[in-house]
């Protein structure tokens, strides 16, 4: 099930800037650690809907919403969540656009405090989703997610931080935090952040990578481009053009478009980058390589 992206822009309009104290401590928390133990009936009933849901199959609609709601009825909060996401969109032929019964999942997830159920309904305030609530508990939803160590809400706050609210030490701790839980739409921002903001591009592609082998395919994208000789120069990192990693690399976008649950855990011990022509391995230590 792909999970919906609150963008900065949508943040800004409907959220306003961030409000958290500039000088208080900020302390990485990890989602997993705020996660209830899944009852393993239910887990069971949602790996299935959660297979029959898959984009390459004929997806029988009434059967996977069957098995998400009896994995509801027993606490599944994953289940809860795809669920919601399904009556959120809705699907032509299958599942009937329900706002309602999207938001009655996000708030069940709220009450057995389960972080992305905080993300979700401030997404849903955010995109003015039928949530009627001020715009400022939009945020607070944002917030309350983060301080659980949600990933997608450290890094959208991370980006309002450094983007808007000036404050980049706090964005990057934040966006960080989500990066190393293994959420690869963090660290490809920290990437872009990189590339665009400091121009030191051996950081923007080591992050670039990661955020790959976590299964990212803007990152992907990214990386099958810059090894290229054709499309390297128009990605404005200035690195030299190489076959073999870009044949590499386009192999992995092509599995994740096939398979976007792929992960490669082994890619950045198996595939050391190369140097930057004119940075090294870090545009404010050109004289520094790995291992010193």
């Amino acid at each position: 099930m792909n999970k919906f992206k609150l963008y900065t822009v949508l943040l800004l309009l409907s959220f306003g800037t961030p409000t958290m104290a500039e000088n208080k401590i900020f302390i990485c928390v990890h989602e997993k650690d705020h996660l209830q133990e899944l009852d393993p009936v239910a887990h069971a009933l949602y790996l299935e809907a959660a297979l029959l849901a898959k984009p390459d199959t004929l997806r029988p609609w009434d059967r996977i919403v069957e098995l998400y709601s009896k994995a509801v009825e027993r606490n599944h909060w994953k289940a809860m969540h795809n669920l919601a996401a399904l009556y959120r969109t809705g699907w032509p032929g299958g599942v009937e656009k329900d706002t309602q019964k999207a938001i009655d999942l996000y708030q069940r997830m709220i009450e057995l405090n389960i972080p992305q159920g905080f993300y979700n309904m401030g997404a849903m305030i955010g995109n003015r989703a039928g949530v009627n609530n001020p715009a400022t508990d939009g945020l607070s939803y944002l917030h309350k997610a983060a301080q659980l160590g949600n990933p997608p809400a450290l890094t959208e706050l991370g980006k309002l931080y450094i983007h808007v609210g000036k404050k980049e030490k706090l964005g990057l701790e934040y966006t960080r935090c989500a990066s190393e839980q293994g959420y690869g739409q963090a660290s490809y921002e920290l990437g872009a952040y990189y590339k665009i903001v400091k121009h030191n591009f051996p950081i923007a592609l080591q992050y670039y990578q990661l955020a790959l082998s976590q299964g990212n395919d803007s990152a992907a994208f990214m990386m099958k481009r810059i090894f290229n000789k054709k499309t390297s120069p128009h990605t404005a990192m200035w690195y030299l053009p190489d076959e073999p990693l870009n044949q590499l690399y386009n192999s992995l976008y092509q599995i994740l478009l096939t398979d976007p649950d792929q992960r490669f855990p082994a890619l950045v011990k198996d595939h050391p980058l190369p140097p930057h022509p004119t940075q090294g391995f870090d545009a404010e230590r050109p004289d520094w390589k790995p291992g010193e």
